[in-house]
């Protein structure tokens, strides 16, 4: 897997991740001591998704939280991310 810089969409990706981390942040309560983490990937390998959006939470004394969900960032809405939060370290295709 890589990630994915210098393609075309910057910009609309950038914001597409800082919604990402607002929206994170809000529906997990996020703390200022907190973080969340917002990356979109590329995988090259065999029964791999082509693009997904992998959202981590880093809190303050607590073990990580990772989030997958196959599909580029800019494909990713509210509904994909309150899903993927209510199942757990799931994964929304």
């Amino acid at each position: 897997m890589s990630l994915r810089f210098g393609s075309g969409g910057d910009a609309a990706r950038s914001a597409a991740i800082r919604a990402l981390k607002a929206t994170v942040t809000t529906l997990l309560d996020v703390g200022p001591d907190d973080t969340v983490m917002v990356s979109e990937l590329r995988c090259l390998e065999p029964g791999c998704p082509p693009l997904e959006t992998v959202i981590a939470v880093l809190r303050s004394g607590e073990s990580p939280q990772q989030y997958k969900i196959h599909k580029s960032v800019l494909e990713v809405g509210e509904d994909d991310v309150r899903a993927v939060l209510a199942g757990g370290a799931a994964h929304v295709h």
